[in-house]
């Protein structure tokens, strides 16, 4: 938790610039002073200071040389250096070797000084509160304490990604041009969704509120929950890209049938927006079949329509598909407010949001195009962008095309069970177990619960006639992976489905090579359970 009070320390050998500092700001912190570096180093080991300020020109010990020390101490609280000398060898030390968070030159004034005080106190309990949230994603009986989490049910998955989430974030930061950007836009999409999330979720807790007003919450409380979720993926996809974590794997893909569910998926915002959607595609439906990563190539298709459907108000958008030769060229045009030419070449940096004073701002952490760009380079292919302020934007992709073969068939789902159906659920998180069995409480099949790999295994064997297996990965006394393999062994065509908040590609190559036959990501909800049971 936040302190009701931070703790600063500062160091300068000229008592009075000791007692203005404790005057102006005592009230609003915990203020410790010394007048030398020697008694400074004293008063941090025997406190718990947040925040380190020191001038540099003092006898015996300089700012930096004693910065450096209270990094040897404890390098967590930011630092600031406080000099009336223009000494860039100074500066430089400090940067480098005393890791000064900022640099303010002496005399400093209230006004310039506190905006400082106050971002080097966020950003040092960001960093901590961070720190903290990992050590208790470490152990399962602290995952749960959110009080969030343990009112919604998808936000286990935002607990469970919150340790990548610091580790992105991290990365992230290595850029210095963009880390100021970075933390102050990360935070408010962080905050605006869980405001939402947080409210309502509150609000359905009472019982003044009507049914209907209460579905109401619940919607917003879902779309945020996705929103947010969203959010943290993307940062997470971003870091995996960043250190080559992710690979292409081709299977085939039916290029028509993937635009046409596209066009289904974004319906109900295009009819929101009163906007026109024209889609042209030139292949034939024998040149519809191809080799690629559909993950990759989905997701690439799916950023460009929500852009181009965020950032149109009226109008149309046009998707256009062909081929010349080995190459697969798309087009998604749209009309709406364009991008000024000074940004074609940085729209696809990370974290880079182009808004340039406008009537409206759109969320969003500037991540979208980035993982477009990064994904169209593994597919071996480029994208560029044709835009004018005011006058729409166009994205054109050059992809390989490869046909595939003629005895090749595209990845078949899983098919519906019928009435009277036997499902084994293998988890053992008592939430997940309520969730689903809420979930599939109307449907007529019956549902078996095991709560280990090995009991999953023996299920498997003494009801020779289930129909399905929901299969979590991490799971006591025998693993997913491994109760997969012994499943199979028993019963071949028996159906294996994963679900598990593990969501890395190596996680899903791993489930398929086990002998899974479909991977779903959690959070589970809803729709993923049921489309297995209704057409």
């Amino acid at each position: 938790m936040k302190k009701d009070k931070f703790s600063i320390l500062y160091v300068d050998d000229e008592e009075i610039n000791l007692r203005v500092f404790r005057s102006t700001f005592e009230d609003e912190f915990d203020v410790y002073t010394a007048t030398s570096g020697d008694d400074g180093l004293e008063i941090f080991r025997q406190n718990d200071i947040d925040l380190i300020i020191t001038d540099q020109r003092m006898p015996e010990m300089s700012g930096v040389e004693f910065l450096k020390q209270v990094i040897d101490l404890n390098p967590e609280p930011n630092r600031i250096l406080l000099t009336g000398f223009s000494d860039i060898d100074a500066l430089s030390s400090a940067v480098n070797e005393g890791k000064i968070y900022q640099y303010i030159n002496k005399p400093w004034d209230e006004s310039e000084l506190k905006p400082v005080i106050y971002q080097a106190l966020e950003a040092y309990y960001i960093k901590k509160e961070n720190q903290r949230l990992t050590l208790a994603l470490q152990s399962k009986n602290e995952m749960l304490e959110a009080e969030v989490a343990a009112k919604i049910a998808l936000l286990d998955q935002l607990k469970a990604s919150e340790f990548e989430l610091r580790i992105a974030k991290e990365k992230a930061e290595e850029s210095d041009l963009l880390k100021t950007s970075f933390l102050n836009n990360m935070s408010h999409e962080i905050r605006t969704p869980l405001n939402g999330i947080v409210g309502f979720a509150e609000l359905l807790c009472m019982d003044e509120y009507t049914t209907e007003e209460k579905l109401e919450f619940y919607k917003f409380i879902d779309q945020n929950s996705k929103d947010l979720l969203s959010m943290i993926s993307n940062v997470i996809l971003l870091s995996q890209l960043e250190t080559g974590l992710i690979k292409t794997r081709p299977e085939i893909l039916n290029c028509n049938l993937l635009f046409e569910s596209y066009l289904k998926k974004f319906e109900s915002k295009l009819s929101d927006k009163q906007l026109a959607i024209n889609f042209d595609c030139q292949l034939k439906e024998n040149e519809a079949l191809i080799n690629t990563d559909i993950s990759k190539f989905s997701e690439i298709i799916n950023q460009l329509l929500d852009n181009a459907i965020k950032f149109t108000e009226k109008g149309s958008i046009d998707i256009k598909v062909s081929k010349k030769n080995d190459r697969l060229l798309i087009s998604v045009k749209d009309t709406g407010i364009g991008i000024d030419s000074r940004f074609h070449d940085v729209i696809f940096e990370r974290f880079r949001k182009i808004e340039l004073n406008r009537n409206k701002l759109y969320r969003g952490n500037g991540l979208g195009l980035s993982i477009v760009k990064s994904y169209v380079s593994l597919l071996g292919g480029e994208i560029n962008v044709i835009s004018e302020t005011d006058k729409g934007t166009e994205f054109l992709l050059d992809l390989p095309y490869e046909l595939a073969g003629k005895n090749e068939l595209p990845y078949k789902h899983t098919p519906k069970l019928k009435n009277g159906a036997k499902i084994l659920l293998v988890e053992d998180e008592p939430d997940n177990i309520s969730l689903i069995r809420s979930i599939i409480k109307h449907e007529n099949i019956e549902l078996i619960l095991a709560t280990n790999g090995l009991e999953a295994v023996e299920l498997c064997e003494q009801i020779p006639d289930l129909n399905l297996v929901l299969m979590d990965i991490r799971i006591p006394e025998l693993d997913g992976f491994d109760a997969t393999r012994q499943i199979k062994k028993i019963n071949p065509k028996l159906t294996v489905i994963a679900q598990t908040a593990y969501a890395f590609e190596d996680d899903k190559e791993k489930a398929k090579l086990a002998g899974c036959d479909e991977f779903i990501v959690k959070p589970i909800t809803r729709e993923k359970i049921l489309r297995y049971f209704r057409p």
